[in-house]
């Protein structure tokens, strides 16, 4: 169980290093769909220097679902959530800080329920 688990976080270091998409491994116990597994997310910037995020999911979720960041460089962090995406739709959801110099907070971009 051990051997397996360090290839899958060998496979996934590796995938984090040659690309900026990041495989979406969501515990079972999270708020996000079903099929969330099916998902991959990356950092995006914006034509205005805006720091954002997106996931795109290939199949159906299930449920509407969106996408949710939290941003860093106010005098308090604050959240914003992307586009909704249609249960029965596969597709993309994008979210962005509200002001250019703004970063999204290291670990904070999920999909959630809409």
């Amino acid at each position: 169980m051990h051997l397996h688990r360090r290839i899958a976080a060998t496979a996934v270091s590796l995938a984090v290093a040659s690309s900026s998409l990041i495989a979406l491994a969501v515990p079972s116990a999270s708020a996000a769909p079903a099929g969330a597994q099916s998902c991959a997310g990356g950092p995006v910037t914006g034509s205005g220097g805006h720091a954002g995020w997106i996931f795109q999911c290939n199949n159906a979720q299930g449920i509407n679902w969106r996408s949710k960041i939290v941003c860093l460089g106010a005098p308090q962090p604050y959240t914003h959530y992307g586009n909704i995406v249609k249960s029965n739709k596969a597709g993309s959801s994008t979210v962005w800080c509200a002001v250019p110099g703004h970063w999204v907070a290291e670990g904070s971009a999920d999909i959630v329920p809409a």
